[in-house]
């Protein structure tokens, strides 16, 4: 079953804030790189969300999603959000190419997301060399692919080490651990281990500014989900990134997995009135205030609630 048919992507919370995490970081980098020309390519699926947000928020009017499901390419043309998206029927690793065959496409910053909805895997190791050697200079590079050590595809935990440096090669330490690679760590893992495998396919392909590691967002909503990606900047514009990334502010690289809490309206309202605050919520302090959460949930709504989607019900 193709994943538009069991899952409406613009409603996920979680993913919700890793996608405004991201496009806030696209924002910023925006400001150091020229983006005023860019392309955003990616699987917008029938939904279009961060097309929709790549539009409003970066002023990208030329856009390009890739699409493999037959019946999904149908209603995804028909669902288009804004008429200068191209849809393009197949697999990523057969039309990247048409896309940068594409009259002017090959000398434009490209913005490219491709969002999987599988684990890492062969295929999805080849799309990422292929951007990597490919993108024009300026462009910024995200990969999502799914985390959940349960799938087959990562193999038993005490086979996942060699299963993870099949994948990624080198850059896979050999005393990587079958604890590194269980359900609640393999998430974090993989984050940076896609990171230094980006980096390294960058200073294969020679690419004068490299690769800048910019966003790794484990998040988990009803599965594990990995975001990983980075600029390839110009070489001219290489130290003011790397220092925008070096930054206190920067927000797009986290240490755990978000996992933004499911939470009733009532409740999102009172602990909003809450925040900003300097010191750190308490479950004590939620408790006062009428219910009660865990505190992981408690810590990602404070880091979060600013990317939260609000969602309300409407009965006629």
């Amino acid at each position: 079953m193709a994943s538009f048919d069991s899952i409406n992507y613009s409603i996920r919370p979680s993913k919700s804030v890793q996608r405004g995490i991201v496009f806030e970081g696209l924002r910023r980098i925006a400001n150091k790189i020229d983006l005023d020309n860019a392309v955003y390519i990616g699987f917008g699926s029938i939904w279009f969300t961060d097309f929709v947000q790549a539009h409003k928020i970066l002023h990208i009017d030329d856009m390009v999603s890739i699409e493999a499901n037959d019946i999904g390419f149908r209603r995804a043309t028909f669902n288009k959000a804004y008429r200068t998206i191209s849809v393009m029927e197949g697999r990523a690793s057969a039309r990247l190419p048409d896309v940068l065959a594409i009259d002017g496409y090959n000398a434009r910053p490209w913005v490219v997301w491709l969002d999987y909805d599988c684990a890492l895997n062969e295929e999805i190791v080849e799309d990422m060399q292929w951007v990597l050697a490919n993108a024009p200079p300026s462009s910024v590079v995200l990969f999502t692919f799914s985390a959940n050590a349960t799938q087959t595809a990562y193999g038993k935990p005490r086979n996942r080490p060699d299963r993870v440096r099949a994948l990624l090669g080198d850059v896979v330490p050999d005393e990587l651990s079958k604890d590194a690679c269980e359900k609640e760590t393999l998430p974090t893992t993989l984050a940076g281990l896609v990171s230094d495998f980006l980096k390294s396919e960058a200073a294969d392909a020679a690419r004068p500014g490299g690769f800048i590691d910019a966003f790794r967002l484990p998040y988990l909503d009803s599965v594990a989900m990995v975001t990983v990606g980075g600029i390839l900047p110009a070489r001219e514009d290489t130290a003011s990134v790397r220092a925008m990334v070096a930054d206190a502010s920067w927000g797009g690289i986290v240490d755990e997995i978000i996992e933004a809490p499911p939470m009733t309206l009532r409740e999102i309202a009172t602990l909003q009135a809450e925040l900003p605050a300097v010191a750190e919520l308490t479950r004590a302090r939620i408790q006062e205030l009428g219910f009660d959460l865990h505190e992981r949930q408690i810590r990602s709504f404070q880091n979060y609630y600013k990317y939260l989607p609000s969602f309300a019900e409407i009965v006629a």
